[in-house]
């Protein structure tokens, strides 16, 4: 964070967000999943994300390899997700992308500033 404030001002909320530094995030899975309730086959993604206030939006994306901020549009998108958002009790300094495996499921959680962001993924 470096004494910044993050989202709503250095991520704007409402925006395409690819949810990292430099390269946009990058997902492999070795096995079809659901995602929020969605199918992902087996493959490579880009992740990204629109994060608000109280809900964010992941989208995965069908593209790989971007750079930055560039978001190939939603013609690429193969879901876009909607994650549970709280705030947590310490502020996280560095973004921090964690998966909980619990059971059956995984809860795959983005974290930064005072927010987490999460969603509940599970093998097809």
């Amino acid at each position: 964070m470096k004494g910044r404030k993050i989202f709503g001002n250095l991520v704007p909320y409402g925006q395409v967000w690819r949810a990292g530094a430099n390269e946009a995030t990058a997902f492999h899975t070795d096995s079809d999943l659901v995602v929020g309730g969605k199918p992902v086959p087996a493959g490579n993604y880009t992740l990204f994300a629109i994060p608000n206030p109280d809900k964010w939006t992941l989208i995965i994306s069908k593209k790989t390899g971007e750079w930055g901020t560039d978001y190939p549009g939603e013609a690429n998108d193969l879901a876009r997700v909607d994650m549970k958002v709280l705030a947590l009790a310490m502020p996280m300094e560095k973004f921090t992308i964690s998966f909980a495996l619990a059971g059956d499921t995984c809860t795959m959680r983005m974290e930064w500033e005072g927010t987490r962001a999460s969603i509940e993924m599970a093998k097809k």
